[in-house]
C-alpha cells in the first residue's frame, strides 16, 4: 500500500497501544541489561519507534504552527529569487532555515506540510543522536541509553502541535549541538587541531544567522571554547585563538560580501539586527510586559501550567536535579578544587540558564522554544544517573509512564488520542477553499502577496511570496519601526507586480484579525495601489482576492 493512502482516526487505538507497549517494553529491557545496546542498534530502534509513532503527523499535511507556513514560503521563494532581504524578510527565524528549505526545493522536493513535518523529526532526531555521542564522549555510556528513554518516549507519544511541526529553532538546535559535541570532544582530548577549530568557528558564526534566539547560547559555547583553549594549549593559545577566529570572521566576511554584492547588506541589519532587537512582543503580553527577571524564574512553573507535555521531561529533570545534589554536595562533600574536566559542566549549567534566558526574554513562553532544553537534560540526565544508585534510573520510564496513563484517560473518557487525524478539520476545509479560489486566478510560481497573516495559502498554492515580508503584522501594526516595514511593502509590490494580491484580514487571522481596522483600504497608499492595478475577483470566508490587471 502507498503510505500517503494510510488513513488515521482521532483514536487509533490499536495502532497507539502497540507503539505504547513497544516502547515500555524497549525501555524496560534497557533499564535491566547489564550492559549498553551497541549505538547503531540503538539508534535504529530509537529511529523506527519514533517514526512509527509519528507516522500520523507525516501523513497530516495541513498546517500544525502558523511558523511552518512561513519559513516553507520564504523555502520556496528562495528557490526562486535567492537573494534573502531581497525576496524574503525572515524575521528572528533566520536566512539560514529558509535557505536549507530552498534547498530542498531545488533538489525537487515540494515543500508541503507533510515535508515539513517529516524533516522537523529527522532535524530532531539528528540533534539528539549527536547529544548522545556527546553524552559517550564524556564517558557516559553507561547511562546514555537511559537517559534518552524519556525523549524517545516525548517525540514519540507528544500531540502538541509545537513539538511536531518544522519550528523555526531546529536548525541553531542542530548547529549547537553540535558545537557542544566539539566541547565534549576537546574536554576529554586535552588538544586542538587547526581545522576542528576552523570549523568550529564557523559553526559558531552560523547560529546567530539559524535563529537569533540562540545567540545567548552561543555566547556561553564560544566563551568555554577559548576558556579551553587556555586551560590545555596555553603555549599556543594565540595561534589556536586565531584559528577559530579565522572560522567565525571568515564565515561572516563571506555572508557580508555576499549581501553588499547585492546591494542589500544594510537591509540585514535594518531588518534583521536593529530592528529583532528593538521589536518586543507586545501583541503576546497584552502591551503589559512582566519584569525580565520574574519571567526567568517563572519557567518551571509556566511548563507545568501550560500542560503541553514538556512537563514530563521537566519533573524528572527536577527531581534526580534535587537527589544528585544530595548525593553529590551532601554525602560525597564535593573537593575543595574543581578538575578541569568538570568546568564542562559549568558551562552546561551556563548553557541551560541561557536557554532559559532565550526562552523566557519576551515573556511568550513559546512551546517550540522549549526544544533548546533538550540538549542540556540529556547530558545532564546522564550524568545524574551515573552518580546516583542504580535504582533511581527507573526514573527515566515516567515520562513514558505519563503518557500511557493520559492515553488511555483519553479513550475512557472518548477524547481524541490523536491530534492528526486524515480526515481534514473543518478550518483546512475553508483554506482548502480560499486556496483553490485563488488558482483559478493565478498558477503555481507565479508571485502572490497577502495582506494579513495567513501564509498557509502560500504553501497550498505554492505560489512565492512577492513581498519581503510574508506575514504583514510590522506593516500593518504600530511599533516604532511600521514605516520602514510598510514602505519596504509598498516598494515590493510596485517592483513585483503580484500576479495575485490576498486581503486575508478576518477574525480569524493572527494579530490582525479585524478588518475594519486592519484591511488594506485603512492604508491610503496600499488601498490606491490595489486600485490601480488590480481586479477584485472573488471572498471567501472573509478573505478577498484580487488579480493583476
Amino acid at each position: 500500500m502507498n503510505p500517503l493512502e494510510i488513513q488515521f482516526s482521532a483514536n487509533p487505538f490499536a495502532f497507539q497501544l502497540v507503539g505504547h507497549l513497544l516502547i515500555a517494553a524497549f525501555s524496560i529491557w534497557i533499564l535491566l541489561r547489564k550492559r549498553p545496546l551497541s549505538d547503531g542498534v540503538f539508534i535504529v530502534i530509537l529511529v523506527a519507534f519514533t517514526a512509527f509513532m509519528r507516522l500520523p503527523a507525516f501523513l497530516f499535511n495541513h498546517e500544525l504552527d502558523p511558523d511552518e507556513s512561513q519559513m516553507l514560503t520564504q523555502g520556496l521563494t528562495l528557490s526562486i529569487d535567492p537573494m534573502v532581504y531581497r525576496s524574503i524578510d525572515p524575521t528572528t527565524g533566520g536566512p539560514l532555515t529558509s535557505y536549507l528549505l530552498s534547498g530542498f526545493a531545488y533538489l525537487g522536493f515540494t515543500l508541503d506540510f507533510q515535508f515539513a513535518h517529516i524533516l522537523s523529526w529527522v532535524l530532531t532526531i539528528a540533534a539528539l543522536i549527536i547529544s548522545y555521542f556527546t553524552a559517550k564522549v564524556l564517558n557516559l555510556a553507561a547511562t546514555v541509553q537511559w537517559a534518552i528513554l524519556p525523549f524517545i518516549s516525548f517525540l514519540s507519544c507528544i500531540q502538541f502541535t509545537d513539538f511536531v511541526s518544522f519550528y523555526s529553532e531546529i536548525v541553531s538546535i542542530l548547529v549547537l549541538s553540535v558545537t557542544v559535541f566539539f566541547l565534549a570532544y576537546w574536554n576529554q582530548k586535552k588538544g586542538f587541531q587547526a581545522t576542528e577549530l576552523v570549523i568550529f568557528g564557523i559553526l559558531l558564526g552560523t547560529i546567530p544567522l539559524c535563529k537569533l534566539q540562540a545567540l545567548p547560547m552561543a555566547f556561553v559555547v564560544g566563551i568555554y571554547a577559548c576558556a579551553q583553549l587556555f586551560f590545555y594549549q596555553r603555549s599556543k593559545l594565540i595561534s589556536y585563538f586565531l584559528y577559530l577566529t579565522l572560522g567565525f570572521v571568515g564565515w561572516w566576511s563571506i555572508w557580508c560580501l555576499f549581501l553588499a554584492n547585492n546591494d542589500v547588506l544594510d537591509d540585514f541589519y535594518t531588518y534583521y539586527i536593529e530592528a529583532n532587537l528593538a521589536y518586543k512582543d507586545n501583541f503576546a503580553t497584552n502591551g503589559v510586559p512582566r519584569s525580565k527577571f520574574v519571567n526567568f524564574f517563572r519557567l518551571p512553573w509556566v511548563i507545568v501550567r501550560k500542560g503541553c507535555g514538556f512537563e514530563w521531561l521537566l519533573y524528572p529533570f527536577i527531581l534526580l536535579s534535587m537527589m544528585a545534589s544530595f548525593v553529590i554536595i551532601i554525602k560525597k562533600r564535593a573537593g575543595k578544587s574543581i578538575s578541569l574536566d568538570a568546568y564542562f559542566w559549568v558551562m552546561l549549567v551556563g548553557y541551560l540558564l541561557m536557554a532559559n534566558l532565550a526562552i523566557t526574554r519576551t515573556g511568550s513562553y513559546y512551546e517550540h522554544y522549549f526544544h533548546y532544553l533538550f540538549l542540556p537534560f540529556l547530558l545532564f540526565f546522564s550524568l545524574f544517573l551515573k552518580h546516583l544508585p542504580s535504582q533511581s534510573r527507573w526514573i527515566m520510564v515516567s515520562t513514558q509512564a505519563a503518557f500511557f496513563v493520559l492515553f488511555v484517560i483519553n479513550i475512557v473518557r472518548n477524547k481524541p488520542t490523536n491530534m492528526f487525524a486524515s480526515t481534514p478539520r473543518s478550518g483546512d476545509v475553508i483554506r482548502a477553499n480560499i486556496a483553490h479560489q485563488i488558482l483559478e486566478y493565478g498558477a503555481p510560481g507565479q508571485y502572490m502577496a497577502v495582506w494579513g497573516w495567513s501564509c498557509d495559502l502560500y504553501v497550498a498554492t505554492q505560489m512565492p511570496q512577492g513581498v519581503n515580508e510574508n506575514h504583514t503584522t510590522r506593516s500593518g501594526m504600530h511599533h516604532s519601526y511600521q514605516k520602514r516595514y510598510y514602505q519596504r511593502y509598498l516598494r515590493d509590490l510596485q517592483r513585483n507586480q503580484p500576479a495575485i494580491f490576498v486581503d486575508a484580514v478576518t477574525p480569524r487571522t493572527i494579530w490582525m484579525d479585524n478588518q475594519k481596522k486592519y484591511g488594506h483600504h485603512n492604508y491610503p497608499e496600499l488601498a490606491d495601489f490595489i486600485a490601480k492595478n488590480y481586479l477584485f475577483r472573488a471572498e471567501v470566508e472573509g478573505v478577498k482576492i484580487y488579480s493583476h490587471k
